[in-house]
């Protein structure tokens, strides 16, 4: 919901913002940068660190890279309104600039990311893809949309084994420079590297492949994460470890075992080690089993994230069957508990929608469209694959020239249908006083409260009566799948006989009331 680039409350949004215009801050000294902020104690550095929405933007240069990225893409949008309407409240310029931004950013995630992490029967059994043109109704307010601790201390660090040991720069003249990652957490050098620092990363991360999705982390997070100057005694080195911290973190949390989840996911848990016998770590190759065997007295101890992060991947997917299954449970949560979806049509109250026309605007933008818009002609040959979250060897993702992947249009899309509407409503797309904490806009939405966006006072809200799509229970994937997402690993019976014994000899009565120890929902 646009969090990271905007805050999640009125004190960092009005920090975040220039005030007029509709725009949000770049730094004094380096415009097109993100606000300048102290870096933390011990950082040696020349230059200043940066403030955004999520206070770990500088801990890594490609994070900052991210948030600059959609700070510059606002202040386009928000630029573009206004030169083609002529308002310039900026609270009016603000609020349609950041709407448009949030549609950009669900659309880009549910249809680039997440085919790129996901196989397409998760895509399809959660419902994640968007439709390819108009409206779609599927807001359900019985779904809780809030996120699921397991997902957070667990899940989702699922991206800490993509990441490289290097971050570097390429010229676009075929000049590439690396450098430790180590070397750069929370350090904001290589974004001042004279005179474009962003576009050089920026080329560099579309080119750059990621590391392999398993149970490995890189020396740069695994042993030297956030290394800091020697301590006291020479044998002391201030460093984490964050595929420790992960661990620690699920069970500071709370998080029931590996075990727990694969019951939720509608598979067996495992009661031994083997990978090739039924009833043990099947979804494992039998070298990570056996590593798993030496850390662990029982399978049902094994932690979370250990256990998924080493399952081998589904077939056209980056994760294991329990990740792809918690990962795709998750994001369908967001996308039918969210009033607010970009894509749904809100018929009490039009005018919190987009119209058909602004649709099909958003619905043809890409990542490479919204990194297209923002760079700056640095003397190098801009170019990026159309599909950005893979890599330009793949077939027909050749790399080109961004003016080709513009269109012609500098903004990536046509945004008449957005000022006409403007030009119509002329100022009414303000936000008012919020009771909630004093939160105005978008965050009054979020929270509930009576006030949205527009200045209007809504009643009790309920549910559309035509939802077209049910979010469904995780443990019934395997009942709409087959192949390698599925299939009778170590259930008693089969079709044809249910009380037959499974691999320990149980009958199917007695193998249903075993798994019920590690069945319910988990948070």
């Amino acid at each position: 919901d646009g969090t990271a680039i905007y805050g999640f409350h009125r004190t960092r949004e009005l920090a975040l913002r220039e005030q007029r215009g509709g725009r949000l801050r770049e730094s004094d000294l380096n415009p097109g940068l993100l606000p300048r902020s102290r870096c933390p104690l011990g950082i040696s550095t020349q230059y200043h660190c940066f403030m955004a929405g999520d206070h770990r933007q500088s801990e890594t240069p490609t994070l900052t890279i991210m948030h600059t990225t959609w700070l510059r893409r606002h202040n386009l949008i928000a630029d573009a309104l206004r030169t083609a309407t002529g308002i310039t409240d900026d609270e009016t310029l603000f609020q349609e600039a950041k709407r448009i931004v949030v549609a950009e950013l669900q659309h880009i995630t549910y249809n680039e990311f997440l085919p790129a992490v996901l196989d397409n029967r998760h895509l399809n059994f959660f419902n994640l893809l968007s439709t390819r043109s108009g409206h779609n109704n599927i807001y359900n307010p019985s779904v809780d949309p809030r996120t699921f601790n397991s997902f957070g201390a667990a899940v989702l660090r699922m991206g800490h084994s993509l990441v490289r040991n290097v971050v570097g720069h390429d010229n676009g003249r075929g000049q590439v420079q690396t450098f430790p990652l180590k070397d750069h957490f929370e350090n904001p050098d290589l974004m001042f590297s004279p005179p474009y620092g962003y576009e050089y990363m920026a080329r560099w991360m579309s080119k750059s492949p990621k590391s392999r999705s398993d149970r490995t982390l890189v020396d740069g997070i695994r042993n030297r994460l956030f290394e800091g100057p020697p301590g006291p005694y020479p044998s002391e080195t201030l460093s984490f470890d964050l595929g420790a911290l992960n661990i620690q973190r699920g069970r500071e949390h709370g998080l029931p075992p590996y075990n727990a989840f694969r019951r939720f996911c509608g598979r067996y848990p495992a009661y031994h080690f083997s990978a090739t016998i039924r009833g043990g770590l099947v979804d494992h190759s039998p070298q990570n089993a056996a590593r798993l065997a030496r850390v662990y007295r029982s399978p049902h101890d094994i932690d979370l994230y250990a256990g998924g992060i080493s399952e081998t991947p589904v077939r056209g997917g980056i994760l294991g069957p329990t990740f792809s299954c918690l990962l795709a449970y998750q994001f369908s949560l967001y996308k039918h508990g969210d009033r607010f979806w970009y894509e749904n049509n809100d018929h009490e109250n039009p005018r919190t929608a987009f119209t058909q026309e602004q649709l099909a605007e958003i619905k043809q933008m890409t990542h490479s469209k919204v990194l297209c818009s923002v760079v700056k002609n640095d003397l190098g040959e801009i170019r990026y694959q159309p599909r950005l979250f893979q890599r330009p060897e793949v077939f027909g993702n050749n790399q080109r020239p961004c003016t080709q992947i513009l269109n012609g249009n500098y903004l990536g899309f046509d945004i008449t249908p957005f000022t006409n509407e403007l030009i119509r409503l002329r100022g009414s797309r303000r936000s008012t006083a919020n009771p909630i904490n004093g939160l105005t806009g978008a965050f009054a939405r979020r929270l509930g409260s009576s006030s949205n966006s527009l200045g209007a006072t809504n009643e009790t809200r309920t549910a559309p009566t035509n939802v077209g799509f049910r979010v469904p229970n995780p443990s019934d994937v395997l009942d709409a799948t087959s192949g390698d997402l599925g299939g009778n690993q170590d259930g008693a019976g089969s079709n044809n006989n249910p009380n037959a014994p499974n691999s320990r000899g149980q009958t199917g009565g007695q193998a249903t009331r075993e798994r019920r120890k590690f069945g319910g929902r988990f948070t």
